[in-house]
């Protein structure tokens, strides 16, 4: 004890005032970092569309077999390549009833995919990727 007979420390009120503080700023922080992450899972899903094309022409033009990419479920299947799950908060729809086909030369089946996810406060993202038919070329436009 001090010669005053007062201890060291922090008071009940100033206690409630920083945790107070803490849980304001908390508030105000957790949408922002939630709707980055729901951003980031889109930019996510739809890059491993596009490089699930690009793989599957890539393996058709090596192995010189045609390769398809199909949607199951939640999940891309490349050829005999293991399936790669999708996040959870992204959609990709195909604009085809079949998979898109891949063949030796580089030209496939025209298909075009939509993939979609829906943010915080209802905002919608999309990205569309298309593959070209007579080229393979994959195309992505979209935000």
């Amino acid at each position: 004890m001090s010669a005053t007979g007062k201890q060291a420390g922090f008071t009940l009120i100033e206690m409630l005032v920083t945790l107070a503080v803490a849980g304001l700023i908390a508030g105000i922080a957790f949408p922002r970092v939630q709707g980055g992450m729901t951003g980031m899972e889109f930019r996510m899903g739809a890059g491993q569309v596009a490089e699930g094309l690009r793989t599957a022409r890539a393996e058709a033009i090596r192995t010189g077999e045609p390769v398809s990419l199909a949607l199951e479920g939640r999940a891309l299947v490349i050829g005999n390549i293991a399936p790669q799950e999708l996040p959870a908060s992204v959609s990709v729809t195909a604009g085809q009833d079949k998979p898109v086909t891949f063949y030796p030369d580089g030209t496939a089946e025209p298909a075009l995919y939509r993939i979609t996810s829906r943010g915080a406060g209802g905002t919608v993202r999309e990205r569309r990727i298309t593959v070209f038919g007579s080229t393979g070329h994959i195309a992505e436009s979209g935000r």
